[in-house]
């Protein structure tokens, strides 16, 4: 990477908020999705020696939900926060840039804005079905999954192309580490296959395929941990991008 201008006093501000929110997010809903179950599966015994409950069941415990529920309403906006304003930040950086191609940053504009409105859609998801919860709102929490699945594993589609053209630019312009562009090239491949392997068991797992039955519900409520826990460093994989452009831009 070619060396830049140190980044303004407010842009490091930004970027640092950026990556707080970020680390925040990461730690926090990790920590809840595995422990609800923890706590679920202490407080119901009886259901889970029938089946493994989904972070949905477990929910439905006034005890899990309700903390679950208020460290969703801080997550989600610190979430979509951290990706408005790295995005915004590269993408402006790029701008910048002399003899940067008008194409190449056209497109990464468009991206950078879809992976926002996403996000946006993938956060609002997250408070609805934390917030509407078993057995009373079965509905609307069903469609705060819903959206917050599908946005999610949306926001991992497009960044990762977002990446990819940010990697296309030339090292004279490039604002964006080669090394975590390529990490995410093929790290992507992660949440990738498990979310194909999630929708998969989702479909069957209503299906009597027995003697599996059992086998196929508990590789899918492992499934969606681990596929929540993959988006999730996908977008911690952006930290490093911050993290390089605060320790490795220097005075001209």
């Amino acid at each position: 990477m070619t060396s830049l201008p140190l980044p303004a006093r407010r842009d490091s501000l930004l970027l640092w908020v950026a990556i707080t929110c970020n680390l925040l997010v990461v730690t926090m809903v990790n920590q809840q999705i595995y422990t609800s179950r923890w706590a679920f599966a202490e407080l119901r015994p009886d259901y889970i020696a029938h089946s493994p409950p989904t972070i949905s069941r477990a929910l439905e415990e006034p005890s899990v939900g309700d903390p679950f529920a208020i460290w969703m309403l801080i997550c989600a906006p610190a979430l979509f926060l951290s990706i408005l304003l790295f995005t915004s930040y590269f993408r402006n950086r790029l701008a910048r840039q002399p003899g940067v191609d008008p194409r190449q940053l056209k497109w990464i504009t468009v991206f950078s804005v879809a992976i926002v409105g996403l996000q946006a859609l993938a956060s609002t998801g997250m408070i609805m079905l934390s917030q509407f919860r078993f057995p009373d709102h079965h509905e609307m929490h069903m469609v705060g999954s819903y959206l917050f699945f599908f946005s999610q594993a949306g926001v991992v589609f497009v960044g990762s192309h977002l990446s990819n053209l940010h990697d296309r630019v030339d090292d004279a312009q490039r604002v964006l580490p080669r090394s975590s562009c390529r990490f995410r090239r093929y790290y992507v491949l992660v949440p990738y296959t498990l979310s194909v392997l999630y929708l998969g068991l989702f479909i069957v797992k209503g299906i009597d395929l027995s003697p599996w039955n059992d086998l196929l519900y508990h590789a899918y409520v492992t499934t969606e941990l681990i596929l929540i826990s993959s988006f999730l460093f996908f977008l911690l994989s952006w930290v490093s991008d911050c993290l390089a452009t605060l320790r490795g831009y220097r005075p001209s």
